[in-house]
């Protein structure tokens, strides 16, 4: 009798068959069956909701990226331009949050206005985000900073966030210096459009590559996609045993090995397909009410968190399919040999090869760090990386060998509890089993303590990787630099108390014939760039020689001339002032030159047009760039405000710390569906147990040893591989063991929580599954 044809009418009906079967199957199978599709779907919807909040992130941030860029002034670098726009764009902030103003000068009924504005303001006008409108009737700070006439709101095209800070100030024309008429915010702005540039550390980079969206991509590859695929195959493989009896018992009554795939792809297919059909719906239902929701300081719209189409139909094809492929590769030894399946026969001892990928990763890790001691290069850096890769992939690959090795000395061990033993036999044979359902969470601990550690890099950990201060430097007082192309107004900013504007004047002068330069200022002006040496002090109408501590500038030795360009001639005095550091920058000279000194009258510098300013502590600094702009909205002060704004380290580090966190939601979802699972699918053999007389507590606990066992090794194995990367990241950055074991140290603690919400996880249900039913008694 020749079999059908698959293009043939009976072909055709013979594939509906099987399919039909497949979906029999995917819904029924008692209540074991319908528990397990439950576990499966839920599982498959839990992954789909947080893919797509996932690759929300990156919508977000691509959105905010094309908005940013929509309100960028395109400027004219040949200044050919007749337009008379000139923007200056400044970072300011108020009580922590950022605040963006832009100095408008020079604008007409025809200029170009950026997305969301109406019209541009003119001098004391201003137009206003609504956040910042609000802000300024209930913050006095605000209000202060803008006394301008709001003419205007600024609309959610020209905003990043609805929370988003934002002022267009009216500012007057200036005079623009020669020596200044090609500075960047004195180009004329002939539009809006213009690419970003992005700026890691120090570094500043090139329009579009260090984008928000291709980091936020490369984190969710790492943190969402690798963890989200250990999770869906977990699901794709409950009741992994009642499946295989299934499909063997199919192909022992003569179902091809192709109708058999047929049927398991149906039935994963389906059940898959629902799970993650109620993701996307659960997702879209969650869209609308996003907006009001953050993470850490990124706000978005709702529009904004729309995954295209395209890509949420590929997220849906893609998880169906690899739990699909999954099940069907799974199933594989089910099909071959249905026998050994139906007979429950023991698998092989796992190899000790499956010890040699965990090995050769750790040492390759080890060895990248005694290579990179002298000085890490690019092949160190490839062979780490490469390293920590390889550690994690072979994690789970060793636990069925270590498992196997311990089962086996317990059984050994004289006094082993019967329930233990009965644990270490069922782990010897099925030794693939167990560790399957810990191998999520073994996987999840080490990106954990990887991703604490990533964290604390990008976050520049102060203690993990040393900041040097110059010897004294203050950590209270703030040096800040006033920029802009108007005047600073001197009045009103020395008038704030804690406020100290510095002007120090450099003069160019022949030290001993070697060109150098002095200093002209005031004895206070000095004094507030550095302190002195304990017994020092300095005395206006005196001249001085300087010891700033650098050794490549020697300090000019008594009776040596010092002339300055205009050929006035200053002998070097005995009196020396040795100065330390009070802030990273210094102005520096080999003579200090007071004011009322007689020699001071004969020379002749200019003064600082950006002059430095300080302040006594963060709140001072703040009410000095109220008042300044207030009267001089187009200038600001250049420092430090403890602000954090645009794509840094900071936001880096939140969205990072969320994805470990997803990350860990998506291990502990496994592992506890899988651990449910399991418990369901061994009542059977729990109940023969049971029968011949064997105690509920002896059977909890052989069903807690089965999965506790691997779970230790698992947990003990990644908390390892994170220690020895650690100690070697320790090596690299030439700081303490210990300093870098204590930002792995909550790592430890959360697996140990692990370990504990394992243990529970696995005996509770156990423990409540100790009821004896005739249909376990009778199902296969």
């Amino acid at each position: 009798m020749t079999a059908p044809t698959p293009g043939s009418p009976r072909g055709r009906t013979t594939i509906r068959r099987w399919i039909w079967l497949g979906l029999r199957l995917s819904v029924g199978s008692g209540r074991g069956g319908l528990l397990r599709t439950a576990l499966m779907s839920s599982g498959a919807a839990l992954g789909v909701l947080l893919v797509l909040a996932s690759l929300a992130t990156v919508s977000v941030a691509a959105a905010q990226h094309g908005r940013a860029e929509a309100r960028t002034a395109v400027r004219d670098d040949t200044r050919t331009s007749p337009s008379p726009l000139r923007m200056h764009e400044i970072g300011d902030g108020i009580d922590g949050r950022i605040l963006r103003r832009t100095a408008v000068i020079g604008a007409d009924p025809t200029s170009p206005r950026p997305p969301g504005i109406a019209a541009l303001p003119r001098p004391g006008e201003i137009v206003v985000s609504p956040a910042l409108r609000d802000l300024i009737t209930t913050d006095p700070r605000a209000a202060g900073r803008f006394p301008q006439r709001i003419i205007g709101t600024v609309g959610p095209a020209g905003l990043l966030a609805p929370d988003e800070l934002l002022a267009y100030v009216g500012a007057e024309p200036v005079p623009v210096p020669p020596d200044a008429v090609g500075f960047y915010e004195h180009l004329p702005v002939t539009g809006f459009g213009a690419p970003l540039v992005y700026a890691l550390g120090v570094q500043s980079a090139g329009p579009d590559v260090f984008t928000p969206a291709r980091l936020l991509a490369i984190a969710f590859g790492l943190f969402v996609l690798v963890p989200f695929g250990v999770f869906l195959a977990t699901c794709a493989r409950l009741s992994a045993s009642t499946r295989d009896r299934r499909i063997a018992a199919l192909r022992l009554l003569g179902v091809s090995a192709r109708q058999a795939t047929l049927v398991n792809a149906v039935e994963t297919g389906v059940v898959t397909a629902g799970g993650a059909l109620l993701g996307l719906l659960g997702y879209l239902l969650l869209t609308p009410l996003s907006e009001n929701w953050r993470i850490g300081r990124l706000h978005w719209y709702a529009a904004d968190v729309a995954v295209p189409a395209p890509v949420t139909a590929a997220v849906l094809a893609l998880a169906v399919g690899y739990a699909v492929a999954i099940g069907t590769f799974a199933t594989r030894p089910a099909r071959v040999n249905p026998l050994a399946v139906r007979r429950d026969a023991p698998a092989g001892r796992p190899r000790l090869w499956r010890l040699g990928p965990l090995v050769a990763g750790l040492v390759g890790a080890v060895l990248a760090g005694l290579l990179g001691r002298t000085g890490p290069g690019l092949p160190e850096g490839l062979l780490f990386a490469g390293s920590l890769l390889l550690t994690g992939l072979a994690l789970p690959l060793a636990l069925p060998t270590l498992g196997y090795a311990l089962a086996a000395l317990l059984e050994r061990l004289p006094g082993t509890p019967v329930w233990l033993e009965l644990a270490a036999a069922r782990l010897r044979h099925a030794p693939g089993v167990a560790p399957r359902l810990v191998a999520a969470l073994t996987v999840i601990v080490y990106v954990v303590g990887l991703g604490s550690l990533g964290v604390g890099l990008i976050a520049n950990d102060r203690d993990l990787v040393p900041t040097e201060y110059p010897p004294g430097a203050s950590k209270d007082a703030r040096l800040y630099q006033l920029l802009g192309p108007a005047p600073a107004p001197d009045g009103p900013l020395r008038a704030v108390a804690g406020v100290q504007i510095l002007d120090l004047r450099s003069v160019p002068a022949t030290v001993g014939g070697v060109p150098g330069n002095l200093l002209i200022a005031d004895c206070a002006d000095l004094t507030g760039l550095y302190r002195l040496d304990p017994g020092e002090s300095c005395r206006d109408g005196v001249v001085y020689r300087l010891d700033d501590g650098f050794s490549f500038r020697s300090v000019p030795q008594p009776g040596t001339e010092v002339v300055t360009e205009d050929g006035t001639t200053i002998p070097v005095p005995d009196q020396t002032l040795h100065l330390n550091h009070r802030f990273d920058l210094g102005i520096s000279g080999a003579l200090l030159v007071t004011r009322q000194a007689p020699v001071a009258a004969a020379l002749s510098a200019t003064p600082d047009p950006w002059p430095l300013l300080v302040a006594t502590d963060l709140s001072t600094a703040d009410r000095a760039a109220q008042v300044l702009a207030a009267h001089a909205p187009a200038a600001y002060l250049s420092g430090d405000f403890d602000l954090r704004q645009g794509f840094d380290a900071d936001l880096l580090v939140t969205l990072l710390v969320t994805g470990l966190v997803v990350s860990f939601l998506l291990g502990i979802g496994a592992f506890a569906a899988a651990a449910v699972d399991r418990t369901m699918e061994r009542r059977r053999q729990n109940a023969t147990l049971a029968v011949v007389g064997t105690s509920p507590g002896t059977v909890a606990g052989s069903e807690l040893g089965f999965g506790a066992l691997p779970l230790v090794i698992g947990l003990v194995l990644a908390s390892l591989a994170t220690v020895t990367v650690a100690s070697v990241l320790a090596g690299l950055l030439d700081v303490g063991v210990g300093v870098v074991l204590d930002r792995v140290a909550p790592t430890l603690w959360l697996a140990a929580g692990a370990l504990l919400a394992g243990l529970v996880l696995i005996a509770v249900p156990a423990w409540l599954t100790q009821r004896i039913t005739a249909e376990q008694l009778r199902r296969p």
